[in-house]
């Protein structure tokens, strides 16, 4: 696809978007952009009445939703090409792709890869969804392998990316508010499947997932005992019938984490003269994803911030199952109930946010305390101060951060900010 000369329309200003710009700009594209703040309105550039312009091309940001969005209505109908940033960046890589998508665990699984590649010797790339644009990462080779974290954002408006393995995590209630129903969630995951070319990976645990099996070369990962793939036997992780590294090497914590493994191993299982073990057991956790921010005799206090649906708390519980549970819940809520988390024994919710009251509610209807908070910062000390001996004090929202913060990572530090000022007294 040719950009020189060409008018092209970078919708969304985020991190990606800009990406995008530069890279355009780069390629000599005449460069216009538009986002829904005001505050670019100011730039040069800034396309203020869609109605009235026309462009060639127009790339579209992962945060910018499609479905009933009459300025994309007004693109299409003048005849625009549409790429998705993931289509856009895609066009300019070189050498091997693994593409990871799932609702809970991306993050984890593909930095995993990543390490395993580097600490292997390998000319490996880490991009998406993780923060770093794929349009940025635009010197590879073809000894390269560029592993990208892909959302289902990215993936709603994606047709020309393509990626030479595929893994598909799991695929659970999430971003209703933004997809409309489970099916059209379902849909966008399921897009990985068909863009990949060579091995698809599928959580044969995870009951939608792997149902993902277009005919083509599929690996399944388990942590039941499988006669081919990838799955736990005798307390070992095995590549068919070669273990690859104990259990015991796993610093990540749940059940959950532990299908991260179980799925990076399996999208490495074709590279040659891997040390799966050495990496592995050398894996931390990244920030606010079941992070032990501090202790205090027996009671730790659990930053899971990034949990920011129902599914994803419920495996922050059960990596906790048998423990008195302090939970911290609430923030902006994605249309789903929140039953499921009051199925395990808690010994209190304390709820804050626009969500705190209706999940308040619902752990009352299943006979747990609660307490609830307009501001998540008094949540926050409330559950600090009702800690006793033994105790986890743990941060799983199941909601998004943006009734009071711009990301999950500013609300995770912020809560790591606040325990550690109770800790030092």
């Amino acid at each position: 696809m040719k950009f020189k000369n060409k008018r092209v329309l970078v919708y969304g200003l985020g991190d990606s978007g800009r990406s995008a710009v530069k890279l355009l700009t780069k390629l000599g594209a005449h460069v216009f952009f538009y986002d829904d703040n005001l505050e670019y309105a100011g730039y040069v550039g800034y396309v203020r009445r869609m109605e009235e312009e026309h462009f060639d091309i127009c790339v579209l940001s992962p945060g910018v939703k499609i479905k009933d969005n009459p300025n994309i209505e007004i693109l299409k109908g003048k005849g625009t090409v549409i790429l998705s940033e993931l289509d856009l960046g895609y066009l300019f890589l070189k050498g091997k792709i693994i593409a990871v998508t799932g609702t809970n665990g991306k993050t984890t699984t593909v930095s995993l890869i990543y390490k395993i590649l580097k600490d292997n010797g390998y000319d490996a790339r880490l991009c998406g969804n993780i923060g770093v644009p794929i349009t940025s990462v635009v010197d590879t080779n073809k000894n390269s392998v560029t592993v990208v974290e892909v959302s289902s954002f990215q993936l709603e408006s994606s047709y020309l990316f393509r990626c030479d393995i595929g893994v598909i995590l799991n695929v659970m209630p999430d971003h209703l508010d933004r997809h409309g129903t489970m099916q059209e969630y379902i849909d966008c995951k399921k897009k990985l499947a068909s863009f990949t070319r060579k091995k698809l990976v599928l959580n044969l645990d995870d009951e939608i997932a792997k149902t993902f099996n277009f005919k083509k070369k599929c690996l399944y990962f388990s942590k039941k005992t499988l006669k081919k793939g990838v799955f736990l036997k005798n307390n070992q992780i095995f590549i068919n019938k070669k273990p690859v590294c104990s259990l015991n090497d796993i610093k990540l914590l749940g059940e959950k984490n532990l299908e991260n493994v179980l799925g990076a191993v399996a999208a490495l299982s074709d590279f040659k003269g891997l040390n799966f073990r050495e990496s592995i057991s050398d894996f931390s956790p990244k920030s606010h994803r079941l992070e032990v921010v501090g202790e205090r005799g027996d009671a730790i206090f659990v930053d899971d911030s990034k949990a920011t649906n129902v599914a994803s708390t419920l495996n922050a519980l059960s990596a906790f199952r048998g423990k008195k549970i302090i939970l911290l819940l609430g923030g902006r809520g994605k249309n789903y109930p929140y039953d499921a988390i009051f199925q395990f024994k808690i010994k209190e919710a304390v709820t804050f946010g626009e969500e705190g009251e209706r999940i308040s509610e619902t752990a009352n209807r299943y006979g747990v305390t609660t307490a609830n908070f307009r501001r998540f910062d008094e949540a926050v000390r409330y559950a600090c101060e009702r800690n006793e001996s033994g105790d986890v004090v743990l941060l799983s929202p199941a909601c998004s951060s943006f009734d009071e913060f711009s990301s999950y990572k500013e609300r995770g530090e912020r809560f790591k900010e606040i325990v550690l000022d109770y800790l030092k007294y």
